[in-house]
């Protein structure tokens, strides 16, 4: 569903309604219950932080040795193919 914002022709209250985008023109006013017209508004767009960003390490890491390809690996409950 979408965020969409709404004038009534009759009362002239503004909604902002969440709507399946196939019902977008087929909305009444909840106030007065005449057809309302969508308008046209800029567009807000939603910026998340996924909740994982903070697990992601940054930091390449250089490996120089299997011993520390090993540690690394299990530092991150992983495990080397056989």
């Amino acid at each position: 569903m979408i965020l969409y914002e709404y004038r009534c022709e009759n009362c002239s209250e503004n909604h902002e309604l969440y709507v399946p985008v196939e019902q977008r023109h087929n909305q009444y006013c909840p106030v007065c219950g005449m057809k309302m017209r969508k308008l046209l508004s800029n567009a807000k767009p939603h910026i998340f932080k996924p909740y994982w960003d903070d697990m992601i390490d940054t930091q390449p890491i250089y490996i120089e040795s299997a011993e520390q390809k090993k540690q690394e690996l299990e530092k991150r409950g992983l495990q080397m193919r056989a």
